[in-house]
């Protein structure tokens, strides 16, 4: 153990412990990992040691080490508590140039659960949506023969997950008659919410089109299948695709992991959490787990106070909504009494 950290976030938790209690786990699991620096001077290790790399797997760690520790939320809660410490030791002049821009980041979060998520009984659901594997992703579908109906049905999939969100089981189940090639409409259908048909975006309307021209099994039952015209299976939906990612060493690449980048775009587009569930056929925890996850420092302040806006406008007492705010957003009694 490295006793002048120990120290040290021993003298800062005094200051915050009342209105912090669920940071004290945080600040040991990140003490235990530390002790491989043992040997190391505190400043040396505050400064110059301990990386983003460091803070990634002392955050793991607590995962392991932690039954409470399940969610988003644990993971926010301990890189919230990183972030509050180093802040607290820069006006100590002690500065790691590794944080300065803060643990709480979409990219850190994100690497943190592809390490978590094989080993969590509730798995953690994000979006795929890393800029340099977007990127990759897009540079092989324009590799992808436009004239073989099943790889140039990938590349619509593809589109209809980014842009709609869609469930896989949505696109599997989809039949040749949901789409209207003379409206530009897609019927959704629902196990128990019926069904919703929707306007096509321009592009994606005419590609879909061609899809259906270029598709060898006219007399098909579903929309969309496998190369011998037989239905589609979640290894399936984008197949191709999956195989040239492994190529690449990108695994989170998934029906899902694409469809929640289409929920994304819809949270950031302003829908509810209901209206999203209608539309895509995700679970509640799922969507959360994506506006969690897409949600900033900034964004969070942004957030609570258009919500206090509205909840205090209906009445809802006051206690109520320090309450809800501090649960929600993993705040201490101390920092929810600026909002109201």
């Amino acid at each position: 153990m490295n006793e002048d950290l120990k120290h040290e976030l021993d003298i800062y938790y005094e200051t915050i412990k009342e209105g912090r209690p669920n940071y004290r786990s945080c600040y040991n699991s990140f003490l235990e990992y530390c002790s491989k620096f043992s040997e190391y001077s505190l400043r040396k290790l505050l400064e110059e040691t301990i990386t983003i790399s460091d803070i990634e797997m002392a955050c793991i760690q607590y995962f392991k080490n932690s039954r409470k520790a399940t969610s988003l939320e644990a993971i926010q809660r301990f890189l919230t508590a990183i972030d509050q410490f180093f802040k607290y030791l820069k006006n100590k002049k002690i500065v790691n140039s590794h944080l300065e821009d803060g643990c709480r980041r979409k990219e850190v979060i994100h690497r943190i659960c592809i390490g978590l998520n094989e080993e969590l009984e509730q798995k953690i659901y994000l979006p795929f949506d890393g800029k340099n594997e977007l990127k990759i992703v897009e540079e092989q579908i324009k590799l992808l023969n436009k004239n073989n109906f099943y790889q140039f049905g990938q590349s619509v999939i593809y589109r209809l997950l980014t842009n709609y969100g869609f469930k896989e089981k949505i696109i599997i189940n989809l039949k040749l008659d949901d789409f209207d090639r003379k409206k530009g409409t897609l019927l959704i259908n629902f196990e128990e919410e019926g069904s919703i048909s929707i306007h096509l975006r321009e592009d994606i309307f005419l590609d879909l089109d061609r899809y259906c021209t270029l598709h060898k099994y006219q007399s098909r039952v579903h929309l969309f299948t496998k190369s011998n015209g037989i239905s589609l299976t979640p290894d399936s939906i984008l197949g191709t695709l999956k195989g040239r990612m492994k190529r690449f060493d990108i695994p989170n690449f998934t029906p899902t992991s694409v469809a929640l980048q289409g929920v994304a775009a819809l949270i950031e587009k302003g829908l509810t959490i209901g209206e999203i569930k209608i539309l895509t056929g995700f679970e509640t925890q799922k969507i959360e787990d994506v506006s969690k996850y897409l949600l900033t420092d900034v964004d969070v302040e942004e957030t609570i106070n258009a919500k206090l806006s509205i909840l205090k406008n209906l009445g809802v007492p006051q206690q109520t909504i320090l309450a809800n705010i501090q649960e929600q957003y993993n705040l201490s009694p101390e920092d929810s009494k600026k909002y109201l």
